[in-house]
């Protein structure tokens, strides 16, 4: 029995090291598992703040810069700005390609177009309705092909078909389209011309757009045009940068906008199977959309600058202001969310600012002392395809 004891006793005096050695193991995992979680958390958080936040810059918000007229619904969140005519803002819808939707600006009437096309048995991808008053385009860069037609008869003709592949297309005259693509050539993302004369030709400026990373990503970015379509904008999305230039694609100058992120932050994965290149990541966006109205460009950023709360970014969205021609910035105003949605595209002409925003069409007047007289455009009816220096 002693001996039993002392065997016992021998036995637990052996165990019990062990046992607390890996308790304590235990609890430095365990702590160490929390520390990592809350690291892991912590850079969350900060990669998060890094995304709308930059202290580097400060805004100016003015009193008013514009009012709030009304808010209208339209019903559906599938429809998109096709054009702007006389004082009738027209929507393309998403899910119904060939319907328009027309409303009165100022007297808030709204109208239902179909359009018919003289071939209807084309494979549609992604329909797209342009307006250059007297005409409008129905156009699909991926099949390819364009339908034109004029305002008030919503009827269009095959006008192009097979003879160039583009991303986005905007009409700058009754015969030109500036184009977004990719050229076969460099493979990398250019804008240029469509331009009808006997026939089609494509008219390409392969380097305006300044490659940083892949040509292709990095320069990806939103094409806006002036209401008298003299202007041609770019404004890249993942850096603070953005072109102007002429009807004939001829640079007239590059702006930074107040965020100071130069360089596209994206990340690309591996090349697959069929040679196509994704984003690794969600990229940082500066700029998200965008409008010129007469030497003003605004933009819309939903990168907070030093001081702002970051609450307004769930009550409003902010667009900045840059008068190209002086090269400076100029002021940001709110557009505010309603029932929470946010602003999804906007457009300005004469003195409105006109913005969809859910199954919303808000409509914003603009102040004339920070806006200056809205003029009375002359739609150019010509094509200049005059350019040494486009390929």
């Amino acid at each position: 029995m002693p001996l039993l004891q002392v065997v016992h006793f021998t036995w637990k005096g052996i165990q019990k090291p062990d046992t607390m050695r890996k308790r304590k193991e235990y609890i430095r995992l365990l702590v160490v598992g929390i520390l990592s979680a809350a690291f892991v958390v912590i850079l969350f958080l900060l990669s998060e703040n890094e995304v709308h936040r930059n202290n580097a810059f400060v805004r100016r918000y003015p009193q008013y810069p514009v009012l709030n007229k009304y808010d209208l619904p339209i019903k559906f969140d599938s429809y998109y700005m096709a054009g702007y005519d006389n004082g009738k803002l027209y929507l393309g819808n998403t899910t119904a390609p060939l319907h328009l939707l027309e409303v009165d600006i100022k007297t808030r009437d709204t109208a239902h177009i179909r359009i018919e096309l003289d071939v209807t048995d084309l494979p549609f991808r992604s329909v797209n309705i342009k307006f250059h008053p007297p005409y409008f385009f129905v156009m699909d860069g991926a099949i390819p092909f364009i339908f034109r037609g004029r305002v008030g008869d919503w009827k269009a003709n095959l006008w192009m078909k097979d003879k160039a592949y583009f991303d986005k297309a905007i009409p700058i005259d009754t015969n030109r389209l500036y184009i977004n693509t990719v050229s076969a050539q460099t493979q990398m993302r250019t804008l240029g011309h469509l331009v009808k004369l006997d026939d089609f030709k494509i008219v390409l400026n392969t380097g305006i757009l300044e490659k940083q990373i892949d040509g292709l990503f990095d320069v990806d970015g939103i094409m806006a045009v002036s209401p008298n379509h003299r202007t041609l904008g770019y404004i890249y999305f993942y850096r603070n940068q953005f072109l102007l230039m002429d009807p004939d694609l001829q640079l007239i100058k590059r702006q930074n906008t107040i965020d100071t992120v130069q360089k596209a932050q994206i990340k690309l994965a591996e090349t697959n199977t069929k040679g196509e290149t994704e984003m690794k990541a969600p990229p940082l966006v500066v700029n998200r959309m965008a409008s010129i109205y007469n030497d003003l460009l605004l933009i819309n950023s939903n990168r907070l600058g030093k001081y702002e709360l970051e609450s307004m970014l769930k009550e409003a969205s902010i667009i900045d202001v840059y008068n190209w021609k002086k090269g400076s910035y100029e002021f940001s105003f709110y557009i505010y969310n309603i029932d929470n949605k946010s602003i999804k595209e906007f457009s300005v002409h004469d003195q409105y600012l006109m913005a969809l925003i859910d199954d919303e069409l808000s409509i914003y007047e603009l102040t004339e002392k920070y806006f200056g007289k809205y003029p009375s455009y002359q739609y150019s009816q010509k094509t200049n395809t005059k350019n040494p220096n486009m390929e």
